[in-house]
């Protein structure tokens, strides 16, 4: 090549170098301005949150927002007033775990993972939890052991830890006066062993921490101890403590039945005055072995006039009841001796009074007597007391038991044996044997009718519904229903009951659902101003019904051939109010609706057509404490009478015009109402 030729080469190399270099600062002045106010890398700690405020302080967004990273370089994006800006993320991890310890008592021969003696580990990343140095748990000792952390980049923090490696709890407390606690309860769960020798039950009943040794199946010996607490203070009972002119006495002789499981000290808090000839008082405090203390107010007598031992009995005391021969007047203060004790009695004795000391005593058994059946039977299933076999008699209150478990589930001829203990211990035994008869009668369920209701109505299936058992007396009903009361209809409902021997019984009855034809707002507002205009504040419940009765029979005249449906008894009773007239049925549905006015206790009822009437009646039956009657207000031409809470024999005489199912209904009474009687009875409270 000549010169001219190199250097034209040159000049071109030169030129191409001068557009290379103009073209990258060209460029390296873009991405100044491009990253003018931007830093393009940031380093973050390894769970360290993302923000886009530490790249730069204009409004920017990562797009997208990046998710946890793992330690290196990202590249993410940045929005910036709507360009995007790459930018460099470095994580690093250079946070070393930490967790707590979690302090131990390790069972021996058992070997625990590392990661049971630290809790609440804290890292960014998985953490390897190991031992420093491997510990024995095949012998017993008490040391720190360390614990290692290492996270994935290999950061690491160790932590120390008390262990204790044991075969026993370190000690065992337990309650003063409990049974001796069981060899296992001394041991640690998965530990076998025995104690090196016998543990002495007597240690229950004093204060202390007494050592206790166990042998391990591998010839380990550990050693534990067992604490006896007390922390129940002592009971006892006050007395009347007698004493001759001279004698002294301890603080323990004024407290009768201590009762402590441990010794117990006694001292005065008040001490007695041995000069006064009257009754005093003396405070004893009793301590226990737990340092529980109490007092006890007792009381003390010196005389010198003592009486003979008393047997418990009901009747009073007598001036033979004392040691009096030598005197010339004796009197004694009105006093039953009916629980045994010492007491202090008042006596006069030559006209000087006195204070004594009468010990009562109750060393008579109580006596038994077969209870009388009065025409009752005992029944299989039924479990019977033993005071439902005998009647006791004594001057002390008696509780009776069975010598053995009896089964009354067998029937046939059974003899039971029962025990009569007195308050004072007295015992007496006796046997009975009894015929139990299987039960086979059904309950039988009352009040149980085919109703009318309302459709929206709240339905009380119960409300008048009960069973009795011949046997059982009442029993539960339970009822069965798919009645929607949001839709006309008829519906089924069954009741149902069991007594105590398994025999059922079971009622169906049609509840029919219809739409209202006057409103509950409309007949309430009826009553209630009938109610305000008839009674008063004061009335009892006697009162409100006979003025119900007289109301009702005056404002409806009877008429033959009504329009009523027979179903919707609130129209029928707002009709009849309305138009001042009706039959039977608007009689019965306003005193039904004015007695929902009240609490008196009514059942609906309706004839039973028969050869002398085939036509409809009804009525109700009312209670108000004295038993069932049958109320009607109805005046019919062919029976004008005033059918006023009559009995079910009043009503027979009347051609069974107020004939019924009775099988349905509870036993009606048959004592005559006594108006006056019942409402005096009211007033004064003697009617449930």
């Amino acid at each position: 090549m000549n010169v001219k030729s190199e250097r034209k080469h040159n000049n071109r190399k030169r030129i191409a170098l001068l557009w290379v270099c103009g073209v990258f600062a060209v460029a390296v002045i873009a991405i100044m301005i491009h990253y003018r106010g931007v830093r393009p890398i940031v380093r973050y700690e390894l769970g360290e949150k993302y923000d886009a405020k530490d790249f730069t302080q204009r409004s920017a967004v990562f797009d997208p927002v990046p998710e946890k990273l793992p330690t290196g370089w990202h590249f993410r994006n940045l929005r910036i007033g709507g360009v995007t800006t790459p930018v460099l993320i470095r994580v690093v991890d250079t946070t070393a775990p930490t967790a707590e310890p979690n302090p131990q008592t390790v069972p021996l021969g058992t070997h625990p993972q590392p990661d049971a003696f630290v809790s609440k580990i804290k890292d960014a990343d998985i953490v390897r939890v190991s031992y420093e140095t491997v510990p024995d748990f095949d012998t017993e000792w008490k040391d720190t052991i360390r614990i290692v952390l290492t996270d994935k980049t290999g950061n690491q923090n160790t932590v120390d830890v008390p262990v204790s490696v044991r075969a026993t709890v370190e000690s065992l407390t337990v309650e003063a006066g409990t049974d001796l606690p069981s060899p296992d309860r001394f041991l640690l769960p998965g530990v076998d062993g025995e104690p090196t020798e016998p543990i002495d039950p007597s240690i229950m009943h004093h204060v202390g921490t007494y050592p206790i040794a166990f042998r391990i199946r591998n010839g380990v010996v550990s050693q534990t101890g067992l604490v006896v607490a007390d922390t129940v203070a002592p009971a006892a009972e006050e007395t009347l403590l007698l004493l001759l002119p001279g004698e002294t006495a301890g603080p323990d002789a004024f407290v009768t039945r201590t009762q402590d499981e441990t010794d117990v000290a006694y001292t005065f808090v008040t001490e007695p005055d041995y000069t006064l000839r009257t009754v005093q008082p003396v405070v004893v405090r009793l301590t226990d072995e737990g340092n529980n203390s109490v007092d006890v107010e007792s009381r003390l007598l010196i005389s010198g006039i003592r009486a003979k031992p008393v047997e418990a009995r009901k009747t009073a005391l007598t001036p033979e009841d004392f040691d009096n021969a030598d005197k010339q007047s004796f009197t004694v203060e009105h006093f039953v001796p009916d629980k045994p004790g010492t007491y202090a009695v008042n006596v006069t004795i030559d006209g000087i009074p006195e204070t004594m000391a009468v010990s009562v005593a109750d060393t008579t058994p109580p006596v038994l007597t077969e209870k009388k059946l009065n025409g009752k039977s005992f029944y299989t299933c039924h479990d019977y007391r033993p005071e439902d076999l005998f009647e006791s008699d004594d001057v002390t209150p008696v509780t009776m038991s069975y010598v053995k478990e009896p089964n009354f589930r067998k029937s046939g001829r059974q003899t039971y044996t029962v025990t009569a203990k007195d308050a004072a211990g007295n015992e007496t035994v006796a046997s009975r044997t009894i015929y139990l008869k299987s039960d086979r009668k059904s309950p039988h369920i009352y009040g149980a009718l085919n109703r009318t209701c309302y459709v929206g109505e709240t339905i009380s299936y119960l409300g008048d519904v009960y069973a009795v058992d011949d046997v059982d007396g009442t029993v539960e009903v339970t009822v069965e229903s798919n009645v929607n009361t949001q839709k006309p209809g008829t519906y089924r409902v069954i009741y149902r009951a069991v007594d105590e021997s398994g025999n059922k019984a079971k009622v169906t009855c049609s509840f029919k659902l219809i739409k209202r034809s006057v409103s509950e707002e409309e007949l309430h507002a009826v009553t209630k101003q009938i109610m305000e205009e008839i009674t008063t504040p004061d009335m009892v419940d006697a009162e409100k019904l006979k003025a119900i009765f007289d109301y009702v029979q005056g404002r409806i005249v009877y008429t033959n051939g009504s329009n009523n449906n027979y179903t919707d008894w609130q129209k029928a009773a707002y009709d009849g109010y309305m138009k001042g007239k009706g039959d039977c049925y608007n009689i019965y549905a306003l005193t039904r609706a004015l007695l929902d006015e009240t609490d008196i206790h009514y059942l609906s009822v309706q004839r039973v057509k028969s050869s002398s009437w085939h036509t409809r009646h009804y009525w109700v039956m009312v209670n108000l404490g004295t038993g069932w009657y049958i109320l009607d207000p109805t005046k019919t031409p062919r029976h004008r009478v005033d059918c006023f809470m009559w009995t079910k024999e009043t009503c027979a005489c009347y051609n069974k015009y107020w004939q019924f199912d009775q099988s349905k209904y509870p036993e009606m009474t048959r004592t005559p109402f006594d108006y006056d009687a019942v409402v005096q009875m009211e007033r004064d409270g003697l009617l449930p």
